[in-house]
């Protein structure tokens, strides 16, 4: 199916130990709440916003595989093949009954663990709000609020504590007009422009956080759409414990996507940013501050990845309405030319006929060429191949 085609002296000190005993019980009671095996776990990140996962399969394996979704949905992503409407009534109809992600884990659960996340503003993770013009418009609708209960529903949001958040709100002497506007703000809360970065970032304090309950050996990314991208500005900056990397309709065709799009949907998508605003798609929420970063990070983004040694597949569906396919073949072919010619970890690359972005009609004829990729590269099976 594919192919070779290319983190006072005392007092900090004395904090960051409080911290890290806090999170690591934190973790260890979301784990043991689980059957054994698997169980939630919740990260703290260090802006205070919570990451939201869950943490399957043989956990006693060496070898983790880290999955990372799509913008706009969380682990389970299955993807919306269309909306119908019914009355008031908005009806989704999904690809499939599960997500991906659901579907590669049962295929690799019996020998790795497996960690899921919902990355910042998705999911059961925390909401990425701009906490500066939060406080100032909560300010805005009743200045009588004092600052502790700011504080109190600022970290509901990073929280995603909905609950709370309504109890502490309902406990405000407020009139019709403020309440109106306080739902609100709830409902459509500001959301600070999306960072690829910053979820990078979040991974590495994931995987620090991790280590306290469990430490594995062997990383083995896979990430879809954004989550591509995240994964490999993760494999570049940290490529001492990652054995592979898979990729679903990654966002790595930056001109196409993000600065120099031709697609009807990309066009749109660019016009909105550029005049102030910002694309909200789902939970994703591009702005401004999301274009300059992505051309930062091009500036280096190709040459950097191309000298990764990392055993890499790649997976590009022909039907994708927002990577042009053949943008996406341009800059593999390089990429595998590349590592041939300076005998680096293969790149594998294959497209599949019909295939929607995400994969999301097309995750079933690579399911098994995916499941045998990561399991090649883990460590164990990789001495028992050299032995044989």
């Amino acid at each position: 199916m594919y192919g070779n085609c290319l983190i006072l002296k005392n007092l900090l000190y004395f904090t960051e130990l409080c911290y890290i005993f806090l999170t690591k019980t934190l973790i260890f009671f979301k784990i043991a709440s689980g059957d054994g095996n698997m169980g939630n776990v919740n990260f703290i990140m260090s802006d205070g916003l919570l990451i939201n996962g869950a943490l399957i399969g043989n956990i006693e394996s060496s070898n983790l595989v880290i999955m990372l979704h799509s913008g706009g949905y969380d682990y389970h992503e299955h993807g919306v093949k269309n909306v119908i409407k019914d009355g008031d009534r908005r009806i989704k109809n999904y690809y499939n009954q599960l997500g991906n992600y659901d579907y590669l884990s049962n295929c690799l659960k019996d020998d790795c663990a497996i960690l899921l996340i919902d990355q910042r503003n998705h999911g059961k993770s925390g909401k990425n709000i701009d906490i500066e013009k939060m406080i100032q418009e909560i300010k805005r609708i009743n200045s009588n609020i004092n600052n502790s209960i700011i504080k109190e529903i600022i970290d509901c949001f990073l929280k995603n504590d909905k609950k709370k958040l309504n109890v502490i709100v309902e406990s405000l002497n407020l009139n019709e007009d403020e309440k109106d506007k306080m739902a609100v703000l709830i409902k459509r809360p500001i959301i600070k422009d999306m960072s690829f970065l910053q979820m990078k970032d979040d991974l590495v304090e994931v995987l620090q956080q991790l280590k306290y309950i469990k430490s594995f050996p062997n990383i083995h990314l896979v990430g879809t759409c954004m989550g591509g991208l995240v994964a490999s500005l993760y494999a570049i900056e940290n490529p001492e414990n990652i054995k592979s990397l898979t990729l679903f309709s990654p966002l790595l065709a930056f001109d196409a996507v993000f600065l120099k799009p031709e697609s009807e949907f990309g066009v749109k998508k660019f016009n909105i940013i550029n005049s102030g605003g910002q694309f909200r798609m789902g939970n994703a929420v591009e702005g401004m501050n999301t274009q300059k970063e992505i051309e930062f990070i091009s500036q280096t983004f190709y040459k950097k990845f191309e000298q990764l040694n990392i055993p890499t597949l790649c997976i590009q569906g022909m039907d994708d309405a927002l990577i042009p396919y053949m943008e996406q073949n341009k800059i593999f072919y390089n990429f595998i030319k590349y590592k041939d010619e300076h005998n680096l970890a293969p790149v594998y690359y294959t497209q599949i006929d019909n295939a929607v972005h995400c994969l999301y009609n097309g995750i079933f004829p690579a399911l098994m060429e995916v499941t045998n990729f990561i399991t090649s590269n883990f460590e164990d099976e990789k001495q028992k191949q050299n032995k044989l």
